[in-house]
């Protein structure tokens, strides 16, 4: 092995080793001058003692981040993906690009791979990339299943190692192709051994060639996954052009004007119908226009170098100019994150009615009737969120009660009584009192209405027959939380043109 020798030359000052840095954790410092890669974590691991110089240095959260680097060769930005992870058997590999290609030189990435284990440990290198499993399966689009060509498909990207490597005395030649990019010049090979056994703590590294397959043309843009044996030894490069990193098909709202979301302004709201193909993070829904019912997906995007978030999904109707927020409505504070080329996808179902309908986990919409949507993910690129547009064709919705109440009538009040009423004498029991009002500060959608939230107007409105000028409705706080609290003042809000009151009885 060439370890010792290797060693030599990067306590020399060899650029393959990047040091911990106090800079910007968003960048790393460049080995070259002709072009610079770029890493993009939030956090620095520390280095093991005792092997400083055999373990690669990473800036940022590397299980979160990615390597990231534009080509000197093509209008193509790589972005490689984890910078770290670690096997069943206490193997941790770290991996980052080093370098650019350009007409003189390939892409270049180094690595290492160590015993992090208190006892002596052989290692399977078959399916540990980039020390094993060398070519990736062909390129597919985001959320597109694997087409399983691996190293047969000549659209594969190959993990060359090069001179700079422990466990290689002849790597492979690499050549610079008629298309301008760099490949490998003759057949895959086994280039390092299946295993290696390495004591506590120590370290092997290698530099590979990010290359592509002798026999392919172009460089197709898409994710390029390598496929590892164990639980988290995937790895991805995930490739797309530099100067157009957005969407190339175009959206069937594109030009036309739609009002703010909860004030952000139709840019703000990083619009798919707004988006072109210089947007590098955008939100793509796979249809946009549906019958009911209908299972749509949203897809975010990230083709940017840094990590985005806070991300949470809502969703909205667009009724008589405005849009109006359908939950949901209990918002978590934690913030979940996208790393750069990364994707967040999320499903919502939409049905007309009731009925046999998957648990309501923010995804499940089972009272929506026809019109336009919207569904936003509090992820994006120069704003706040990323938002897209959905037609859902059908009839609309009624307001109707829901089927475990029971109603009586005396005069002109009606009395609903939920199954969580307890006679009175529960700490929860409630009696709300809704009535007619000549105005309202609010306006509520039916849609709204039937949400969960609301279901203390959802359980009285329905009521409101001829001659009835009051609703009451024996419930618990949970039902009519949201409406009404103890110390506050009557609620009001507009339906369907008719404004309601909604108060607390005194006595429940």
């Amino acid at each position: 092995m060439r370890r010792r020798a290797l060693l030599a030359s990067l306590a020399a000052g060899s650029s393959l080793l990047a040091g911990c840095s106090s800079t910007d954790p968003t960048e790393t410092a460049p080995t070259d001058t002709e072009t610079a890669g770029t890493d993009t974590p939030t956090a620095t691991p520390s280095t093991p003692a005792g092997t400083p110089d055999e373990v690669v240095q990473l800036e940022g959260n590397a299980l979160f981040g990615a390597s990231t680097i534009d080509l000197g060769t093509a209008d193509r930005t790589y972005a490689l993906s984890p910078m770290r992870y670690r096997t069943e058997d206490g193997a941790e590999i770290r991996m980052r690009f080093d370098a650019t290609a350009t007409a003189d030189r390939p892409a270049r990435l180094v690595a290492s791979l160590q015993n992090t284990e208190r006892y002596r440990e052989s290692v399977d290198l078959d399916w540990l990339p980039p020390f094993g499993r060398p070519s990736s399966e062909p390129p597919r689009d985001h959320g597109e299943p694997l087409m399983g060509g691996g190293l047969r498909d000549e659209g594969s990207l190959i993990f060359a190692p090069t001179a700079n490597h422990d466990l290689v005395d002849e790597p492979p030649e690499i050549e610079r192709d008629g298309d301008g990019l760099w490949r490998l010049a003759g057949d895959i090979h086994r280039w390092l051994p299946e295993t290696i056994t390495l004591d506590p703590g120590e370290a092997i590294r290698g530099e590979y060639a990010v290359v592509g397959h002798p026999g392919g043309s172009g460089r197709p843009t898409g994710v390029y996954e390598y496929l590892g044996g164990t639980d988290g030894a995937d790895a991805s490069i995930t490739v797309w052009e530099t100067s157009a990193p957005g969407p190339a098909e175009r959206s069937r709202f594109a030009g036309e004007s739609v009002p703010a979301i909860d004030g952000d302004g139709e840019a703000g709201a990083g619009w798919y119908h707004t988006a072109d193909e210089s947007t590098a993070a955008y939100l793509r829904p796979e249809t946009e226009r549906a019958s009911l019912p209908a299972g749509i997906t949203f897809q975010f995007v990230n083709h940017t170098r840094e990590q985005l978030g806070c991300g949470h999904w809502y969703v909205y109707k667009l009724h008589d100019g405005e849009w109006f927020d359908l939950g949901p409505y209990v918002r978590t504070a934690d913030c979940r994150m996208v790393r750069p080329a990364g994707t967040e996808s999320w499903t919502l179902h939409a049905y007309r009615g009731g009925g046999s309908l998957p648990p309501e986990d923010g995804r499940a919409y089972p009272y929506l009737g026809g019109g336009r949507y919207a569904v936003s993910v509090g992820y994006g690129d120069e704003s706040s969120s990323s938002t897209a547009m959905v037609e859902l064709v059908g009839d609309p919705i009624e307001i109707v009660p829901t089927d475990d109440v029971e109603h009586e009538r005396d005069g002109s009040t009606v009395t609903v009584t939920t199954p969580e009423w307890s006679g009175g004498d529960g700490e929860r029991d409630v009696t709300l009192s809704v009535t007619r009002a000549d105005a309202a500060e609010e306006t509520l959608i039916r849609e709204q209405v039937m949400r969960g939230w609301y279901r203390g107007l959802r359980n009285t409105l329905p009521f409101f027959a001829e001659g009835v000028d009051e609703v009451r409705l024996r419930s618990s706080e949970r039902v009519t939380y949201g409406l009404v609290g103890y110390d506050e003042s009557p609620y009001r809000a507009r339906v369907d043109g008719q404004a309601y009151e909604v108060s607390l009885v005194g006595e429940a």
